[in-house]
């Protein structure tokens, strides 16, 4: 979503489907799905062979042989044989094949479907390089509408008059409700589970991109930091109509990165249950 939401909304409706508010959110969920530490990636199990356990051949001796030896003959003592190394059922299965990046979308959706999580916001047909760029640009508080992953609110932009003044009007805010509901309700284990899977398409995206030596998590974490540095405001948020779009009246808030007025436009307490789910998943993210 760019200024562009908030052009004048007395006759027309708002334009742009995907707005950043919606997107900020969701890119950030799914995006955190394909992130993976190296230093989080479990030790690999080396299955050994079992040993074979060659048993020694033991002299038979016959009585005439017996008469003609004074002491008997050593026996030899066998010991228990070595246990063979346990394989676990895990150890037996090899790792799943990824599918090549352009063709990542379904499993990586089917994988969250199967964890019991809905993805019918998502409609991105390149998922995981949609995400990388998205999330990329937004660490920088860019917005790029083109990968957009999720469209936005379908109804329109609302504002109230007052004394001679513009404000957002409070309604706007419950456009993004649904999109939150989503966000908030996804499951952070779950989430932050699916990380390891797909860490190697995430670095081939990233590498795209142009960030071959870029750790996913850096990118995620930076993201996340724009985010959570938006400021808190109280609902009545005025505006002004200066120009064919709503800008924010107050200057600080017009002069903040394009990634955390969208976050604006969330509401307050939309915004207040977004930035608490960034950080149960960072959390999570930082301590597994």
């Amino acid at each position: 979503m760019s200024d562009t939401e908030f052009s004048s909304q007395k006759t027309t409706p708002a334009r742009g489907k995907l707005m950043l508010a919606s997107l900020v959110v969701i890119a950030i969920a799914v995006a955190i799905i394909w992130y993976v530490s190296q230093d989080q990636q479990p030790p690999r199990h080396v299955i050994e062979q079992p040993v074979e356990v060659v048993e020694p051949e033991v002299p038979v001796v016959t009585e005439a042989e017996t008469e003609l030896v004074e002491e008997p003959a050593d026996t030899v003592e066998l010991g228990e044989p070595e246990a063979e190394p346990e394989v676990t059922t895990e150890q037996q299965e090899p790792e799943p094949e990824l599918p090549p990046l352009a063709q990542s979308t379904e499993p990586v959706l089917e994988q969250l479907k199967a964890a019991g999580q809905p993805v019918e916001p998502i409609q991105s047909e390149q998922l995981i390089r949609d995400a990388v760029v998205f999330v990329d640009n937004l660490r920088n508080g860019v917005v790029v509408k083109d990968a957009a992953i999720v469209s936005g609110p379908k109804a329109r932009f609302r504002v109230l008059e007052q004394d001679g003044k513009i404000y957002i009007d409070p309604r706007s805010y419950d456009r993004y409700n649904t999109v939150v509901d989503w966000f908030v309700s996804l499951d952070t284990d779950v989430v932050v589970s699916m990380l390891d899977d797909y860490e190697p398409l995430v670095q081939q995206a990233l590498t795209e991109i142009g960030y071959p030596d870029t750790a996913p998590e850096t990118v995620i974490f930076d993201a996340i930091d724009m985010l959570m540095q938006t400021p808190s405001v109280g609902t009545v948020i005025e505006l002004t109509d200066e120009t064919v779009m709503y800008r924010y009246a107050d200057p600080a808030l017009e002069a903040l990165p394009e990634a955390q007025k969208q976050m604006l436009r969330l509401g307050p307490d939309n915004m207040r249950r977004v930035k608490l789910k960034l950080e149960s998943i960072r959390e999570a993210m930082r301590n597994p």
